[in-house]
């Protein structure tokens, strides 16, 4: 059952776990980033295909810890506005994805990263005010992106920041519907080759390896001010975004 970790060997599965640990942090400070940024890196170790279902069980672990660090800033309020429409569009989504080729998926990746840069200055400039109605439009468009990509959760920053939500109840709420949305994807990839006992095992590695970046996270997240946490997103997001398409440039 563990035949996944001899075939890494014990360098590349110390230097996952470290990843898995750094990037956490930078999740836990940012709500965002950390999780394509572990994809990305983790997509160079075990290929294109199967690393959103991998993430998947990673993540759901990372934003359990998440959820729990910061319960007392949890909108139930937006958080069912959010689930309630995009979970069916994440798991079309997410069926979809087990008939794109890599390369296909790699590019997807990338723009949903690198697209989420100029949807969030354009938001901040505008200062949207998110009515109930448009939360709900927004979150079956990320549903159908996000289950078939990590990194969806960008296209939430301006409107559920402009809900109303501080940049810690943001972290919360953000983190239960990502727990949500992986909760979603595995019960798809689950019933497909996508997601057999090795990769599920590497998924729970990888998750167990986040909780002490989280806790680091939330750390950096109470000192940074909201200038620097948009900043952070930035760098991170073109960062996570170029890597991707490297990857579809060597596919081909």
């Amino acid at each position: 059952m563990l035949d996944i970790f001899s075939d890494l060997g014990v360098t590349t599965i110390v230097v996952v776990g470290l990843l898995a640990m750094i990037t956490a942090a930078i999740h836990g400070a940012t709500g965002v980033a950390g999780g394509f940024l572990m994809t990305a890196a983790l997509a160079v170790v075990i290929g294109i295909k199967p690393v959103v279902p991998v993430m998947s069980v990673a993540l759901l672990i990372s934003h359990c810890s998440r959820i729990f660090l910061n319960r007392e800033n949890f909108n139930k309020d937006v958080f069912l506005l959010v689930v309630l429409p995009a979970v069916p569009c994440i798991m079309l989504s997410a069926w979809l994805y087990g008939k794109m080729s890599s390369t296909l998926i790699a590019v997807l990746l990338g723009t949903v990263v690198l697209l989420s840069i100029p949807l969030r200055r354009w938001a901040r400039s505008r200062e949207i005010k998110t009515s109930r109605s448009t939360l709900r439009g927004v979150a079956a468009i990320y549903g159908g992106i996000s289950g078939a990509s990590i990194g969806g959760g960008m296209l939430l920053i301006p409107f559920m920041l402009g809900f109303g939500l501080t940049k810690e109840g943001f972290v919360a709420t953000l983190a239960a519907i990502a727990f949500t949305t992986n909760v979603s994807r595995i019960a798809i990839f689950g019933s497909t080759a996508l997601l057999d006992t090795q990769f599920l095992m590497l998924g729970v590695f990888v998750g167990l390896m986040t909780i002490p970046g989280n806790y680091l996270g939330r750390s950096i997240l109470r000192k940074l001010t909201n200038d620097r946490h948009a900043m952070m997103v930035d760098v991170l997001t073109v960062i996570g975004a170029l890597n991707f398409f490297w990857m579809a440039l060597n596919q081909s």
